[in-house]
């Protein structure tokens, strides 16, 4: 246990530079979720709105601005 301690607590050479602003991590991610983005921007009415109309299908509700369906006879 003793050793084990005192292995964590020696100081590790770093051979390395990590880039605190992201750097290539960033230019990878940030034009995918633009994309996302854009896409959520563009289709997110169009998802609502069939989601709202097939709730209300299952539902039963009539749509606003359409007349009801005439009785059978």
């Amino acid at each position: 246990m003793v050793l084990l301690l005192c292995a964590l607590a020696l100081p590790l050479p770093a051979f390395a530079y990590g880039d605190p602003s992201g750097g290539a991590l960033f230019q990878i991610l940030a034009p995918i979720l633009a994309l996302i983005w854009g896409a959520w921007m563009i289709f997110a009415n169009k998802i609502y709105l069939f989601g709202k109309k097939i709730i209300h299908r299952l539902r039963g509700i009539q749509q606003e601005g359409t007349e009801p369906a005439p009785p059978e006879s």
